[in-house]
């Protein structure tokens, strides 16, 4: 952490009385002399200034004294002047962080949180806090103000942002279970399909066997029925005739069966006539 010191002066011209005006960039403050004491060193610091005025070109120097004591306070002013007469001044010290005060603060805030030490982070950010608001209380406040606020948005988005995440994977979840349910009701039906198509395999497969040996019967027989198709028709010719001579034959004895069972039946009937008529005789 370095210091600088600034401020502000208004003085007149003794000769003409215009009035000048000396703002933070007119001053360039340098250590002359630096001593212990109790409560630390106490430095003196001077500034020279010399112009003409810029209304009679009168030649003026000014000279303004700067004690800090402690570190960081300003303790005492002085001012001297050469043709002119200082009306005001007022100087203050203002504090100016180095480039690696940043970095090394936020080292020191990010250590205890990587070494989950959460009540050390709490320790040390309350006091980074205070000190940024004793150097610049109005940029601190705002800064905290919106920095809370944006932290507030941030967890608003992030917990619905949550919510609609889990909204999402709970109806995915619901999705995967229907889907899941699906897919095993298809694959039971493409199991059983699978099974009705194997039997039906087997069944065609025997079919087929079937038919092969009856395809291979035909083709031994049918080169004998063939060579023996005139033996046959043959024999069934004959088969015919004699069929045709044995029926004319049982016709001619059923025939005379028939007279012989009439002349049988004429004489037994001549027979009984005579017993019968030589009995009323007698």
């Amino acid at each position: 952490m370095s210091y600088q010191i600034v401020g502000s002066a208004t003085y007149k011209c003794t000769k003409c009385g215009a009035k000048h005006y000396l703002h933070r960039q007119d001053f360039e403050f340098d250590a002359q002399s630096r001593s212990e004491r109790q409560m630390g060193a106490e430095t003196q610091y001077i500034a020279e200034i010399e112009e003409p005025c810029h209304n009679c070109d009168q030649e003026i120097r000014l000279e303004f004294e700067v004690w800090e004591y402690p570190d960081g306070i300003i303790n005492y002013t002085n001012e001297k002047s050469e043709g002119a007469e200082i009306l005001d001044d007022r100087f203050s010290i203002e504090h100016k962080p180095d480039k690696d005060d940043g970095i090394i603060e936020a080292v020191k805030l990010a250590k205890p949180l990587l070494q989950f030490r959460f009540d050390k982070f709490s320790e040390q950010f309350v006091d980074f806090w205070i000190s940024r608001y004793r150097k610049d209380a109005k940029t601190t406040t705002v800064v905290s103000a919106a920095s809370i606020f944006v932290a507030a948005v941030a967890l608003g988005i992030s917990i619905y942002n949550s919510e609609q995440t889990r909204k999402s994977n709970q109806a995915k979840t619901q999705d995967f279970k229907e889907q899941y349910l699906l897919l095993r009701t298809t694959q039971e039906n493409l199991t059983d399909l699978e099974a009705f198509i194997l039997s039906k395999k087997q069944e065609i497969s025997v079919t087929q066997d079937l038919l092969n040996k009856l395809q291979e019967q035909k083709a031994e027989i049918e080169p004998i029925v063939t060579a023996n198709q005139e033996v046959v028709n043959a024999l069934f010719a004959q088969q015919r005739k004699e069929m045709e001579k044995g029926l004319w034959l049982e016709r001619g004895i059923s025939f005379a069966l028939g007279v012989l069972a009439s002349l049988i039946a004429s004489v037994i009937w001549h027979f009984v006539g005579r017993l019968k008529k030589r009995d009323e005789e007698n």
